[in-house]
């Protein structure tokens, strides 16, 4: 049996994977990073990726927007929290040094 915390993680990392995945399905999109990567490969970087490093920083901050967004609707409406993160339980977090 799975813990909550780790579920919330799982549908919010998925989600945020998902959403970047298909916004870079965007033809306009793909037109800026092909663009980008030809302007690495005339400087000396042919192995250099754009859209790799782009899509990393984008997936990580759409995963914090929407962990954000469920959690400031579940302060609301908890079952909202629940449907979008899988688990209405947020975590606690104990100092290691009892402070």
């Amino acid at each position: 049996m799975s813990h909550p915390q780790s579920t919330r993680t799982f549908v919010a990392a998925f989600v945020g994977v998902l959403i970047t995945r298909l916004v870079s399905e965007v033809e306009m999109i793909q037109n800026v990073v092909r663009w980008v990567d030809g302007v690495f490969a005339e400087a000396g970087y042919p192995g250099f990726s754009v859209l790799t490093v782009v899509e990393s920083a984008v997936v990580g901050g759409v995963i914090l927007a929407y962990q954000s967004i469920a959690q400031w609707l579940g302060n609301r409406w908890p079952s909202v929290e629940r449907l979008l993160l899988g688990s209405g339980s947020r975590p606690r977090y104990v100092s290691r040094h009892g402070k």
